[in-house]
């Protein structure tokens, strides 16, 4: 939920489990958890039946098990008939897609919400088999459905799952419709009202059909007559180039290697104990490619097969991660910033080439994403719209581009690995993304080279992202209470290190202190969170995670020498990693973080 409903207690949530519709079995657990509340005890079982999951604007996202704090068929089924009575009221009837990734009982939850909506006379087309989040968001486009569904949590422990909900135009929650459907998930007070629907029932079969591969098909296509595909690249190129591939025991497997194949990439070889759908993520700690140790198989297989590169997705294949091989043989981890801006700007520099381009081309990052970005785009005369973190909110840039035929999207990404760099879906997507940064690969002939090159034309930069995890409901508060203690106060001309405090930007009351124009908020939704904003192009940006216990600490800093040649890049990096680290912990300090 959003917030707690005012009439309800804790111990009320509690009780709600002890009576029907529940089984016997949680029903007895619900007593035993009442009994422990009211004798004063705590901890995360009890947290499990007394808070509830928070809706956010995307979605519900956590543990596994019982209780109003948790996943189970219940708390799903609770966010599928809110959201699925308000698309009846918005739209008078409605379609949905579902889609699910390889977690535990994810296909469960996915035929759940299936289930609610087929009672409410809802269509649903969901997927026959585990799919990717953006081919969901590509389907709910073409299906030119309502709304849609995925039951994902992403790069999460194995533990948790969640529900994210999209829009008819393919992209998830925005204003004003997120609050209204948060409300119509919020008025849903007595569990009884969540039925439960078998697969058997008639009901069931009469209103949920599977999704055709055709979709599927029709994606492809769009995506290889798209211009992220080079027609100057020769088909031997692309034959000869071996890449080394792990959907990270989750969705993208047999979708990335077919898109692949089609683009004529016939050397894609599978990490082998990573390939196949898994839930458990038996092989990895995180099945995240942002953690080098969930690439630590991409590695050894790349060396055995003498790959140049080798990519992998998350278990809902939207984020992509890489491996790039050196001079030394040797494989060089690239981040979100650096892919993202490689790919944004192999793009921006064919459009800006064009002599009378047909479009004028728009670029959307979030605003932790690389200042980088932002100097590709003004030097390549092509505007930039800085979003806040979420790609839904690059989405509703998406749409409002659309609407202008004289304008189109050229690229838009995030820092935690999450890039699109089409314009016919409205989700981050590893498949196009992974065929694009090939095609710049076998275009540009050396990666690490051409990043080098971005660098001296449009300025050396690095980021750093430090998460810290505040658990529980006091963890909420110390973090909510570092971030009034910054807007409390007026930094201005305070030193930073080697910079000076130059303004301060806080997203959630919309005011800015310095330099800053109150412009930076235009089109945008209030947010908690605070950019601090230095001297030679640095920023620094608190916020706190929407969908895990932590406070996560952005910094992007442009080198205050410019390099010359390659050869100064190394030494600056350095340098500028020194800094970074030591602006980090006064930030910290300023937050009264500093002992986390």
């Amino acid at each position: 939920m959003a917030k707690k409903e005012k009439s309800l207690t804790p111990k009320d949530y509690i009780l709600a489990w002890t009576k029907e519709p529940f089984s016997n079995e949680i029903r007895e657990e619900a007593q035993h958890i009442l009994e422990r509340y009211e004798k004063g005890e705590s901890g995360t079982e009890i947290e499990a039946y007394t808070i509830p999951l928070e809706f956010g604007t995307g979605g519900i996202r956590g543990i596994i098990g019982n209780g109003i704090g948790r996943m189970n068929d219940y708390t799903v089924g609770r966010a599928a008939l809110g959201f699925c009575r308000y698309l009846l009221k918005k739209h008078g009837k409605a379609t949905i897609v579902v889609a699910y990734d390889s977690r535990r009982k994810s296909k469960e939850f996915a035929e759940v919400t299936a289930g609610i909506a087929a009672r409410l006379g809802v269509k649903v087309k969901i997927f026959p088999k585990v799919a990717p989040t953006p081919l969901l968001s590509f389907a709910v486009r073409h299906l030119k459905a309502q709304g849609g569904v995925v039951i994902t949590a992403s790069h999460n422990p194995p533990q948790y799952n969640g529900f994210k909900a999209y829009l008819a135009d393919g992209g998830q929650l925005v204003a004003p419709d997120d609050e209204k459907i948060i409300s119509a998930i919020n008025s849903i007070t007595d569990w009884n009202e969540i039925q439960l629907l078998s697969k058997k029932d008639k009901l069931y079969q009469k209103f949920v059909s599977e999704v055709d591969k055709s979709v599927f098909e029709t994606y492809k296509k769009k995506v290889l007559e798209s211009p992220i595909y080079n027609p100057e690249i020769s088909k031997s190129s692309r034959g000869k180039l071996t890449v080394i591939y792990s959907p990270l025991h989750g969705t993208g497997g047999e979708y990335m290697k077919s898109l692949l194949k089609d683009a004529g990439y016939k050397n894609i070889f599978l990490v082998p104990e990573q390939e196949k759908p898994n839930g458990e993520f038996p092989t990895v700690k995180f099945p995240n490619p942002e953690e080098k140790e969930a690439l630590t198989l991409c590695e050894k297989y790349a060396h055995e097969k003498n790959a140049e590169i080798f990519i992998a997705s998350d278990p809902d294949g939207d984020r992509l991660g890489m491996g790039i091989k050196n001079s030394n043989g040797e494989y060089v981890l690239l981040n979100g910033n650096q892919i993202g801006s490689i790919l944004c700007a192999y793009l921006a520099e064919k459009v800006s080439s064009v002599p009378k381009p047909k479009y004028e081309y728009l670029i959307c990052k979030t605003i932790v994403t690389t200042d980088l970005q932002e100097n590709i785009a003004k030097t390549n005369k092509i505007q930039i719209k800085n979003v806040l973190t979420g790609f839904k909110f690059i989405a509703n840039e998406m749409n409002k581009i659309e609407k202008d035929k004289k304008k189109k999207f050229l690229f838009g990404g995030e820092e935690s690995y999450g890039y699109l760099p089409v314009d016919f879906l409205r989700d981050k997507d590893s498949l196009s993304s992974a065929l694009l940064l090939l095609e710049v690969l076998l275009d540009k002939k050396d990666l690490l080279g051409y990043l080098d090159e971005i660098y001296l034309k449009y300025g050396l930069f690095l980021e750093s992202l430090k998460s810290i995890n505040l658990e529980g409901e006091s963890g909420k508060q110390k973090i909510n209470n570092s971030l009034d203690t910054l807007r409390s106060k007026s930094w201005v001309g305070t030193r930073v290190g080697k910079r000076e405090v130059i303004g301060l930007i806080d997203y959630k009351q919309k005011q800015v202190q310095g330099k800053i124009k109150t412009s930076v908020f235009s089109g945008l939704p209030s947010s908690n969170v605070i950019q601090m904003v230095l001297s030679g192009n640095a920023k620094l940006t608190i916020r706190p995670s929407g969908t895990e216990p932590k406070v996560k600490i952005y910094s992007s800093f442009q080198s205050l020498t410019h390099p010359e040649t390659k050869a100064d890049i190394p030494h600056l990096k350095e340098e500028l990693k020194a800094e970074i680290l030591e602006a980090e912990k006064l930030f910290l300090k300023m937050a009264n973080l500093e002992s986390e």
